[in-house]
Formats: C-alpha cells, sequence, structure tokens
C-alpha cells in the first residue's frame, strides 16, 4: 500500500462514521438495560405470563447484535485508516483529537490550526548571527529565520509529507505544500519568517501529501509563478486535479511555468539556481489498478536540484522506479554528485531509493520527510553508496533548517 496523503473529506467521514457507531454503543445498553429492568419487573409482578421469558431473550441478543455490529465497524474502519494514505494526513495529536471529536462543521481542524503556538511574529531578537533558531510552543513549534543569507526549512508538517521553503536574501520559494490537515499551520509558520510572497511554488506531484495545502497558501500569499508538469493535465491519472491546480494559479495572476520547457526547467532564486529533471510524463496510468496509478504519479515526480556556494541539494519528491520505467536511476545518472539528499518518498523503499541510484548520487548529507521508522533500509543504501555513514535529519520530528555559507559549510539546525 502506498503511503498517500487522501482529503481531508475521506478523513472526516470516516471519523464521523466511528464516532456514530461508538454514539450506538453507549445509547443501546442504556436504552436495553431500560427495558430489561421493565420486563423482569413486569415478570415479578406476573410470574406465570410466558411471553415475558421469551421477550427478555429477544432483548439480549438486541443487546449483543447492536454492540457488536458497530464494534465489527469500528475495527474495519480501523483497519481502512491503518492501510490507507489517511493516517499519513495526521500528527500523532491530531490523531487523538480526531478521536476526541474536534471539529468545526464538517471541516476537521488541526490542533496547530487552533492557534496553540507560542507568537508567531518574527523577533529579530531571536536571530543568532544570521543562525535561524526555534521557538516552541505548545501546539507545535514555529521557527523564526535570518533576515539574509539562505536556509532551506524542511517543514514538520507530519509523517510521510512535503511542504519545503527555500530562502535566500529576502526571497522565497515552497517545494510542495504538506498535506491538507496542516495547510494552515504552513500559513502560520511561513508569516512566521516574514514571507510577504513566494517567488515560486514548485509541485513535484499531485499527492495529497504534496499539495495538500496548496489553495490555503494561494489564499494568504502572492505567488509569481508555479512549476508544475503541465502535460499532467492529460496523462495523468488525476488530470482534473492537475487542472485546478493550474487554474487557481491563473486565477490569481500566477504565471504557469511547463516544466517541460527549457525557459522553465532552469531558475533562480537570490543566488540559488535551480535545474528541474524528470520535467516531463514518461509514464502513463492507462486502465491499471488505483494503486498502480498512484505508483506512476510518484513515478512521474519533478525533480529539482539547486546549487548554492558551491553545494547542490537534491529534492527528489516521490520518485522511483516503476514496472519498468527507471526515472529515479535515469534521473540520478544524469544529476551525478551531490551534498544533500531529501530522501525520495519519505525513505520507502518498495520502490523508491534504490541502490543503483544512490550510487549516482553520493550525498553526504539524508533529509527525510517523515519520522525515523521508515528508513532503515534507505540509510543503509545511502551508506552504502558513499562508504560511510551519512548524518540524516528527520523532520517529522521537528523543523529541519540547513544553511550553507559562503566557503560551502553546511550546517543543519533541529
Amino acid at each position: 500500500m502506498e503511503h498517500i496523503c487522501a482529503d481531508g473529506a475521506s478523513t472526516v467521514f470516516l471519523v464521523m462514521f466511528k464516532r456514530i457507531m461508538t454514539l450506538i454503543q453507549i445509547i443501546a445498553p442504556i436504552l436495553a438495560i431500560i427495558s430489561l429492568t421493565f420486563l423482569v419487573f413486569k415478570m415479578m409482578q406476573n410470574p406465570e405470563d410466558k411471553k415475558i421469558p421469551k421477550k427478555i431473550k429477544n432483548s439480549v441478543l438486541a443487546l449483543f447484535i447492536v454492540f457488536i455490529i458497530p464494534t465489527i465497524a469500528k475495527v474495519f474502519i480501523n483497519i481502512v485508516i491503518a492501510n490507507s494514505a489517511i493516517a499519513n494526513c495526521l500528527e500523532p495529536e491530531e490523531q487523538k483529537s480526531l478521536e476526541e471529536g474536534i471539529f468545526t462543521g464538517s471541516k476537521y481542524i488541526a490542533l496547530d490550526d487552533e492557534g496553540k503556538t507560542t507568537s508567531i511574529i518574527p523577533d529579530p531578537d531571536k536571530y543568532e548571527y544570521g543562525t535561524p533558531k526555534q521557538e516552541s510552543g505548545s501546539g507545535g513549534t514555529i521557527i523564526t529565520g535570518p533576515s539574509t543569507g539562505n536556509a532551506v526549512y524542511f517543514l514538520n508538517v507530519g509523517a510521510s509529507s512535503d511542504a519545503i521553503l527555500v530562502q535566500d536574501e529576502g526571497k522565497y520559494g515552497l517545494i510542495d505544500t504538506g498535506i491538507w490537515g496542516r495547510a494552515n499551520y504552513v500559513v502560520k509558520q511561513l508569516k512566521a519568517f516574514g514571507v510577504r510572497e513566494l517567488d515560486f511554488i514548485l509541485i513535484t506531484h499531485i499527492h495529497g501529501d504534496h499539495i495538500g495545502g496548496y489553495n490555503k497558501v494561494m489564499e494568504n500569499f502572492p505567488v509569481k509563478q508555479l512549476f508544475i508538469k503541465a502535460d499532467g493535465m492529460t496523462k495523468s491519472y488525476n488530470t482534473s486535479t492537475y487542472r485546478s491546480i493550474v487554474n487557481k494559479a491563473k486565477k490569481k495572476g500566477t504565471y504557469v511555468c511547463d516544466a517541460e520547457l527549457s525557459s522553465c526547467s532552469n531558475f533562480t532564486l537570490g543566488n540559488i539556481s535551480f535545474k528541474l529533471y524528470n520535467n516531463k510524463f514518461q509514464a502513463t496510468p492507462g486502465r491499471l489498478s488505483h494503486d498502480n496509478r498512484i505508483r506512476f504519479e510518484n513515478a512521474n515526480s519533478l525533480v529539482a536540484v539547486a546549487t548554492y556556494n558551491g553545494r547542490r541539494v537534491y529534492f527528489a519528491g516521490d520518485i522511483g522506479n516503476y514496472f519498468g520505467y527507471n526515472m529515479e536511476s535515469n534521473t540520478a545518472r544524469q544529476v551525478g554528485d551531490i551534498d544533500v539528499y531529501k530522501v525520495a518518498h519519505h525513505g520507502y523503499v518498495s520502490f523508491n531509493n534504490h541502490q543503483d541510484a544512490l550510487n549516482y548520487l553520493k550525498s553526504d548529507y539524508a533529509v527525510i520527510t517523515n519520522t525515523r521508522k521508515p528508513s532503515n533500509v534507505a540509510l543503509s543504501r545511502i551508506r552504502k553508496a558513499v562508504g560511510r555513514a551519512v548524518p540524516a535529519y528527520y523532520s517529522a520530528e521537528g523543523t529541519v533548517v540547513m544553511t550553507i555559507d559562503t566557503g560551502g559549510n553546511i550546517k543543519f539546525i533541529k
């Protein structure tokens, strides 16, 4: 099963249905006890009435049925959540709040979206010689960054999700936008950095754990350019989502840059240069199963390589080798040696992070947009490629901040 974030509506529906089943389990026994008490009292008054024992038996049977059916339904829902992408949309504390039923109307409100962080106003006194520092809050962590210089923020938007802010000399670009359940958090975090407009949003591919916050970001910040695979509007399994993303950008006055065009596959942000790879659809899903269509969307992920102060950072999206389409290995061969690897597909290895691709890249550092759990095999492959252990950082355990100074020294801050 692929670790793809589903939309929020599915999450809300399943959790609400589970809550209804729980409510039935609470109410039904109360009603049954009242009924049984009445029948027992009636039988004591009229012990010769032979219909009463049968009624008691039927009431007990009914109690069993109305209790067991919701129980089975809840177990089924748990299985669906555990084996689908829905669980990947939620932080552990958000899963807890779902169990507690924190909803506004039909929309789920995540804990971080309830304003339970401390001040999100950047405080110049928090800057330490241009080095980003973190402020802890009760509902999450707010990062403050340097007003000048470069930084890459791998935002903590939950396990199996990407939202990466790149900064240089007061200019900002966003690579993917995180999950739907953390969209408001992303907006607040960007405002905390002092972001007033984005030079670009780059969408690696159309999956909920990468585009969930897109609409919210577009509604809160002017965006100059959107980099996307425009041919996805005809070749993806989810062409309608591609169209809605492009239409949203056009409506907001954002220039849509087709990643396949040479004029759009090379661009800059301040002094950082970007080059896009795997920038046209090489695999189309055809009449495949839903899971395999999802995998083809991963295979077609845009890859961005950022170069700054002599260092190269590889943003892999969810690229992989799928069903004979070796996009990951081919792209890695084109790129060659890098310094920092945003590990493909959150560290999963069924179709991603192949040894031959990692042998081409030979990265010195790894950033995994996940927790530590799924990444052991990926890290062992990275270590094998370079012949030594590689420092790894996990964004789901706290936003990862990276800077590269003028001497090419790479620094990570957790």
